[in-house]
């Protein structure tokens, strides 16, 4: 079989790590046919940075006029997924495209609408669906070890550091991100569509800014601020700093040094919903963004029995009903830093479902669901009322 020929749109942190992947993929499974952004200054730096020797394209509508793609890895900002993956559907190519599908539901929409109406896979970058504790509750659930489910409470639990990080970003206007609950929250919220094999039905929540609210006493910027000695959020932007935020946030620009309390913002930093599935299990989901250790927790009940486990210790437990005893289930964490296996498992996905001709309209519920949740708990706490959520 030919290799499946890929363009990247988008040379970012997201798009670095796909080349990365595609450098430790087995010859021949995949090939770059192009390299797609902006500026020519930037397409070309990046393919000099990695040694790229493939065509480079300076905006995604060139794309359409290209024979030799057939899928395209759509790696721009949150807010900017919907043009360039219409296009990209509308001249016949797969996409992979980064989570979360878009920051509105009505972009979100206008993609699965032209994913299907090409016939051609949508695929959306939740990497999480590939870790090996996420598949082993699935297999769990799928399996009957609690019965009939019931009832599930999470709790997504965001490390202070990293937090704070998304209130020196883009990330902390709705208008790019789609609020935190969505950019941040939208992959656990997944993977409870994925382990439960359930979607959503309607939903309530409330949530607000509670932690990173402006402060008299600080300045705008940690340089001007006098407060910096006992400020745990202190950025002073040197080599510790810059470690630590690139190991916690990715490969991205190191933002300014704003005061995490009085930049501009309009995102939340809590919430609590708590939703109906349409196998009948209702689920309390909280997000915060002060924990001590970054973390998912998760317990699921059902008539037989219970499972709890968090993302981090790589243990569930598993609590049946009646006299028998408790089990501790271990499962083998993924090889390597950070999210390597699972990139590499979530392109492989993607791949294997091309080769396969598989049905698109899987994955455009998988995907619409995946957002439109947090679509329906954002509404919801404007209005104070359940919302309800319809497939697309």
């Amino acid at each position: 079989m030919a290799p499946i020929r890929l363009a990247l749109l988008g040379t970012g942190g997201r798009g670095q790590i796909y080349v990365d992947v595609m450098n430790r993929m087995e010859p021949g499974r995949a090939e770059w046919a192009a390299m797609v952004g902006r500026t020519p200054a930037t397409v070309a730096n990046f393919c000099e940075e990695n040694k790229l020797d493939c065509p480079q394209v300076i905006g995604p509508e060139k794309l359409g006029e290209m024979d030799d793609v057939d899928a395209v890895l759509v790696c721009t900002p949150d807010y900017a997924h919907r043009e360039p993956a219409v296009a990209c559907f509308d001249a016949g190519k797969h996409c992979l495209v980064e989570k979360p599908l878009a920051t509105n539901p009505e972009d979100a929409a206008a993609i699965c609408q032209a994913a299907r109406k090409a016939g051609k896979i949508l695929h959306l970058g939740f990497v999480l669906r590939y870790d090996p504790l996420a598949m082993k509750m699935r297999e769990l659930v799928r399996g009957g070890a609690i019965g009939k489910p019931i009832a599930a409470i999470v709790h997504e639990a965001v490390g202070w550091f990293h937090g704070s990080t998304y209130m020196r970003r883009w990330n902390r206007f709705k208008e790019m991100s789609g609020d935190m609950l969505l950019h941040k929250g939208c992959h656990t919220l997944d993977i409870i569509n994925f382990i439960l094999d359930a979607y959503p039905t309607r939903v309530a929540a409330m949530g607000g800014l509670d932690c990173f609210t402006p402060r008299e006493d600080a300045a705008d910027y940690c340089k001007d601020c006098g407060r910096t000695a006992e400020c745990i959020y202190y950025s002073d932007q040197g080599e510790a700093y810059r470690k630590r935020f690139y190991e916690t946030a990715g490969p991205q620009v190191l933002p300014d040094d704003y005061c995490v309390y009085n930049v501009d913002k309009d995102t939340t930093d809590n919430t609590s919903l708590v939703a109906q599935f349409d196998n009948g299990m209702r689920v309390s989901y909280t997000m915060t963004m002060v924990a001590p250790r970054g973390d998912r927790r998760m317990i699921l009940m059902g008539t037989d029995g219970e499972l709890r486990t968090d993302m981090h210790s790589y243990k569930i437990d598993y609590l049946p009903v009646g006299d028998r005893e408790p089990e501790v289930i271990d499962v083998q964490p993924p090889e390597g830093w950070g999210h390597q296996h699972h990139d590499m498992a979530l392109l492989s996905h993607f791949l294997d479902r091309i080769e396969r001709n598989d049905d698109p309209e899987e994955g455009i519920q998988d995907a619409w669901m995946s957002g439109a949740i947090a679509f329906a708990a954002l509404e919801s706490m404007e209005t104070g009322q359940f919302v309800e959520i319809e497939r697309i």
